[in-house]
């Protein structure tokens, strides 16, 4: 075999070894672009948040409920926040870019209505309305300490 031949097989690998790594390089900076586009998603661990939610209530609050009643009020504010369109199970849904008012007293009242709903022998019957304020703002720290909730804005 020829000298020439053994060229065109390196001129071959270097051009193949080439146009993988401009393929890849283009793939990769397409999907970071992507993402870099979208708004930071916060990933809401329902586990965590009821850890993180019984751990910042009063230790008032704490020695009368557990955190079975904490996990049905989550429970319930989160699934106030899916008909509303504004969280989703699935981390890969697109939620949209509406503006979507969710007012305190309508998610407290939803939240409160559902409650009395649900049998006495079952957590979460027995909470009173002080008791889901407390643990709905003990859980807008938690919101807050993953970046779900901002600042306020002023005006």
């Amino acid at each position: 075999m020829s000298g020439s031949f053994w060229s065109v097989i390196w001129l071959f690998a270097v051009l193949a070894a080439v146009t993988t790594f401009v393929i890849a390089a283009v793939s990769v900076g397409s999907t970071t672009a992507g993402l870099a586009s979208r708004a930071r998603r916060s990933v809401y661990d329902i586990e965590e948040a009821v850890d993180w939610v019984g751990d910042h209530l009063s230790t008032d609050l704490t020695a009368q409920i557990s955190y079975d009643d904490v996990r049905v009020v989550i429970d319930l504010y989160l699934e106030y926040l899916r008909e509303k369109g504004v969280a989703s199970t699935r981390a890969a849904d697109v939620l949209g870019n509406d503006l979507i008012v969710v007012p305190e007293e309508e998610r407290l009242a939803w939240i409160l209505g559902r409650l009395d709903a649900i049998p006495e022998e079952t957590p979460g019957a027995a909470l009173t309305d002080e008791d889901v304020v407390a643990i709905l703002e003990a859980n807008e720290g938690y919101e807050r300490s993953i970046g779900a909730i901002g600042r306020v804005v002023a005006g």
